[in-house]
């Protein structure tokens, strides 16, 4: 367990307060305040990763093999840019061979389409968030706290261009045949009935399913869930069964996160 710091200021002892709701709302605001794509490169067991944010949204690219696999889009409206900024990192985005989306919601699917239609890069996604790429419009989401609420009307509302998927996960989908990239895609319904987990070596990348901290490196629950008790014994089944052996969780918001941080959070306890 994370024991409070505390300090001697004066002869006194203080306990730093914790961030309130309200200030981790300004926070947040001030996050996705920022008008550019940020790019951050990370180095898993020999695999390297790079993420594109936008919105504090990310989408994650794996290069191997002169192939590249995009896991999440970002915002549709983002789609350009992020097309520029894989090319300023150096990756061609013809090379692109699939977008594989951990779910259908606008900030993580949005994009899609773009390089569908661009490169030809193959839409990969859930069977059971099909209804959500048909209408280009979220499911109902569940707030899990004061952040959410405050932003649910402008998250629900978000929409994007109805996106046609080219391979539809049921169960489990090895990449390698279809994209020349080794890594496994498993169907995880909870944060959505679709939701998708992709595992690549050391690296498992998770989408909604947990999100990580606005402050500090670990993990935390995600904004919107409906279900809390399934979405623990979901991120249990991660850590014990689709990617035992997996250092690094790389989320959609925030993070990436350190597995001992996340079987901490997401422990067993009720």
């Amino acid at each position: 367990m994370r024991g409070a710091r505390r300090f001697v200021y004066v002869g006194r002892e203080i306990t730093p307060m914790r961030p309130t709701a309200a200030t981790l709302f300004l926070l947040l605001v001030a996050l996705l305040l920022g008008c550019g794509t940020s790019h951050s490169q990370r180095s898993v067991g020999g695999l390297t990763v790079h993420t594109f944010t936008r919105d504090s949204t990310h989408a994650h690219v794996i290069a191997q093999g002169g192939s590249l696999v995009m896991i999440d889009s970002g915002y549709e409206r983002h789609a350009a840019a992020l097309d520029e900024a894989l090319r300023d990192e150096g990756l061609d985005p013809s090379t692109l061979r699939a977008v594989v989306l951990t779910h259908g919601h606008a900030d993580h699917a949005g994009g899609a389409r773009y390089f569908q239609r661009r490169y030809g890069a193959r839409v990969v996604a859930g069977a059971g968030d099909q209804g959500m790429f048909a209408t280009g419009r979220n499911a109902p989401l569940c707030p899990t706290g004061f952040i959410a609420r405050r932003r649910r009307s402008s998250d629900q509302g978000a929409i994007y261009t109805p996106t046609a998927v080219d391979v539809t996960v049921e169960s489990t989908l090895p990449l390698a045949p279809l994209t020349g990239v080794d890594a496994t895609v498993t169907a995880l319904p909870g944060h959505t009935p679709g939701s998708l987990v992709v595992t690549a070596g050391a690296a498992v990348f998770v989408g909604d399913l947990f999100r990580g901290a606005i402050v500090g490196d670990g993990a935390e629950t995600h904004f919107y869930m409906c279900d809390l008790p399934g979405n623990r014994a979901d991120v249990q089944r991660v850590l014990r069964e689709i990617a035992p052996r997996a250092e690094l969780f790389f989320t959609g918001h925030f993070g990436p996160v350190e597995r001992a941080d996340v079987a901490e959070e997401f422990s067993a306890r009720p």
